[in-house]
């Protein structure tokens, strides 16, 4: 499912902020300034102290059973490790708030905001609070996804101030509730979805900002290499690229690029590139010619049913 649209609902009163690192700080001290009661938690006494100190509510992680919150937000680590992510810190809070939960006297929501990979929310932490309350997800207590996209530098501007606010959702109710926890931006577009959906948007933004960067990066070393002005060259094409002054080109998915120029101007370059001894600094650019192929070639195989191939022109 995706729903575009408003916040609406009732607004929650109290919610509770399982790991206050910059992600938590921002996203409690953010609600907590549209009208929320907020209970920040965490397992570092020294953050809990600075939190007191600044006149915030805050509790180290053995009292998190203490409140009755309507909403509990995990926004713990999830640090990169030679396997993967590591889940252990997701796991572990998931965990700490089943235990909270057990005796709980409502219907409380749980918000995965920490950045996981498709699938943690319902292969980790579904299984991790329904073991540890006895309750079941969907029944006794509500699960989403909420996925943050905050800079580090400016995380309590930019949760104030969000273009878009994603909800993945177990089913409608939990959608209901984080929908009014969110009221309080009646302008910012939601998008409403599934937790894989959810949590996968995250990787997506962030990857994307990391090609582009990448990418850049790639074109200011063969354009020195080529005697040519990058600087002047990135500023006409922050005007001239279609991909940048249009939000959506390129984003639909599923189709390769064609037309006449993209694909005779990437294999031209790179060509060109190979025969000037500077084919080595085009990885990317490499890559967008292979991957282009295998799309066309994966589209001619296994065409899925209603998928239109028309290929992506400039």
């Amino acid at each position: 499912m995706s729903r575009a649209g408003q916040p609406t609902g009732a607004v929650l009163r109290t919610i509770v902020i399982v790991g206050s690192g910059v992600v938590g700080t921002a996203t409690g001290k953010g609600l907590q300034a549209k009208g929320h009661r907020v209970v920040f938690c965490d397992v570092v006494p020294e953050r809990v102290a600075l939190l007191r100190a600044e006149g915030f509510t805050a509790i180290h992680a053995d009292d998190l059973a203490g409140p009755e919150p309507e909403a509990y937000f995990i926004a713990v680590p999830t640090p990169t490790v030679d396997r993967g992510v590591d889940l252990s810190y997701v796991g572990s809070a998931s965990e700490a708030v089943g235990r909270a939960i057990r005796s709980h006297r409502g219907w409380p929501l749980v918000v995965v905001r920490s950045t996981v990979p498709p699938g943690t929310t319902e292969d980790t932490v579904i299984p991790g609070l329904e073991s540890a309350s006895g309750r079941h997800a969907g029944k006794d207590f509500g699960v989403c996804t909420n996925p943050e996209f905050l800079r580090a530098a400016t995380a309590m501007e930019d949760f104030e101030n969000p273009k878009v606010i994603v909800i993945g959702a177990l089913d409608d109710r939990s959608e209901r509730a984080l929908r009014g926890v969110y009221a309080p931006w009646p302008d910012v577009p939601v998008v409403a979805t599934s937790l894989r959906t959810a949590e996968a948007t995250k990787y997506v933004a962030n990857l994307f900002n990391a090609t582009k960067i990448s990418f850049f990066n790639e074109m200011h070393r063969v354009l020195l290499a080529f005697g040519a002005d990058p600087d002047v060259a990135f500023q006409a094409t922050a005007r001239a690229a279609e991909g940048i002054w249009n939000p959506t080109y390129g984003t639909r998915g599923g189709a390769p690029y064609g037309g006449v120029c993209l694909p005779k101007d990437t294999v031209g370059l790179l060509r060109f590139a190979e025969a000037f001894g500077i084919g080595d600094l085009l990885p990317i650019l490499r890559a967008v010619v292979r991957t282009n192929e295998e799309m066309k070639a994966w589209i001619e195989e296994a065409p899925a049913p209603g998928r239109e191939a028309r290929a992506i022109s400039a």
